[in-house]
């Protein structure tokens, strides 16, 4: 379990970040070296940061950058973070959500959201001269309470950040390929309030019709005899997501399932990695054909003979990059999936496909949409239908 204020970026690594650019764009001037170095840094303290709305991202890896770097020449390290998140509205899911799994992130354990709202509390009460970092406090608060995970097999995990002049090279990959120009949609669904007041229109002329329908004298009332009682109409479930009807949760058939992923060669097949996975499927009401598709296009289904499978198997959905630098539990990898997926679908047009909509958030590649959802309605018309 990681309890120690990590460093995000070090001055030590700016300068390395800084040589490599010079020496890999020598040929641009002193001025374009700056734009370069200072668009990686950006990039990478913003991809350290809780997965936060891209506003709320932006604004704080300014301000990280201003103070950490520039005004205290100092790291930016993980109680930094936690000091710029906590004036945060920590009451609203869609802020607590990312933190909440960046702390489990950070810390290597599972933490329940009651014991982590109760430590923010008590960070928020405390005197500001206290003696102790941020980050510390609230660790001593959240240990007493957290769930170990099992631990990472020697040389499962990146070690981060990098200090040499490859590792230079490593982050500015990083920054490279990251991805954040994809911004949130400006409002919600317009026709949402329409359609929910449809509804209930519809759903109130329906009990009206029905209880007339009970109440009417009918052919054996009048003849005296007494007429079955009707049994009540089934309850509807409301969603626990903004999935579409056909990604919500459904039941599996459990063999048919075991049969397909048996026959993609994958260790996931084993009832202790299936179970986690259709029980965070359930938890937050997601298919879990999509939940396994994403394997599928992530890590292959995780075949046996991989040389690594036990490892991959941790986290076949690569959360937090990737299942080397975040090497957790099944349970816990694929609850932050299914939160993912749940964040992700949100607000999204009608007329943009789902998988698309979801590829937004979830991966950089751009491809990843039409993998998962070829695997998806592969898996659906040989297991659910």
């Amino acid at each position: 379990m990681s309890t120690d204020n990590a460093n995000i970026l070090t001055p030590t690594e700016l300068r390395n970040i800084r040589a490599y650019v010079q020496h890999k764009f020598a040929d641009l001037p002193q001025d374009k070296h700056a734009d370069i170095v200072a668009d990686a840094v950006r990039k990478i303290v913003y991809r350290r940061l809780p997965d936060f709305a891209e506003d709320v991202r932006n604004d704080l890896t300014t301000r990280l950058i201003r103070t950490a770097l520039l005004e205290r020449s100092g790291p930016v390290n993980v109680d930094d973070i936690v000091e710029v998140c906590l004036p945060l509205q920590m009451d609203d899911a869609v802020v607590f959500e990312p933190f909440h799994a960046w702390v489990e992130q950070q810390l290597q354990a599972v933490i329940q959201p009651d014991n982590l709202r109760e430590a923010l509390a008590n960070l928020s009460a405390e005197d500001a001269n206290r003696d102790k970092p941020l980050w510390q406090t609230m660790v001593e608060y959240l240990i007493p309470h957290a769930q170990p995970l099992d631990p990472v097999r020697e040389g499962s995990a990146v070690i981060l950040p990098f200090v040499t002049s490859a590792g230079a090279a490593a982050m500015m990959a990083e920054a490279e390929t990251a991805d954040i120009g994809l911004s949130e949609p400006a409002s919600k669904q317009r026709f949402r309030p329409l359609l929910y007041g449809l509804m209930s229109v519809i759903i109130a002329v329906g009990t009206l019709a029905y209880g007339w329908y009970l109440q009417r004298p009918d052919s054996d009332e009048r003849s005296g005899s007494v007429a079955p009682v009707a049994a009540a109409p089934p309850s509807v479930v409301p969603a626990k997501n903004e999935l579409p009807a056909s990604l919500q949760y459904r039941e599996i058939d459990m063999d048919r399932l075991a049969a397909y992923l048996n026959s993609k060669n994958s260790l996931l097949a084993e009832a202790k990695y299936t179970e986690p996975i259709i029980a965070a499927a359930e938890e937050f009401g997601i298919d879990p054909l999509l939940m396994f598709a994403i394997t599928g296009q992530e890590q292959a289904f995780v075949p046996r003979d991989h040389e690594r499978a036990m490892e991959i198997a941790n986290n076949p959905f690569n959360v937090f990059h990737s299942w080397m630098e975040y090497n957790t539990t099944i349970k816990q990898s694929a609850r932050i999936a299914a939160r993912t997926i749940v964040s992700a679908s949100k607000n999204r047009p009608e007329e943009i496909d789902p998988f698309t909509w979801i590829n937004i958030k979830y991966a950089e590649d751009k491809n990843w949409a039409k993998g998962v959802r070829s695997i998806w309605s592969s898996m659906s018309k040989r297991i659910a239908e």
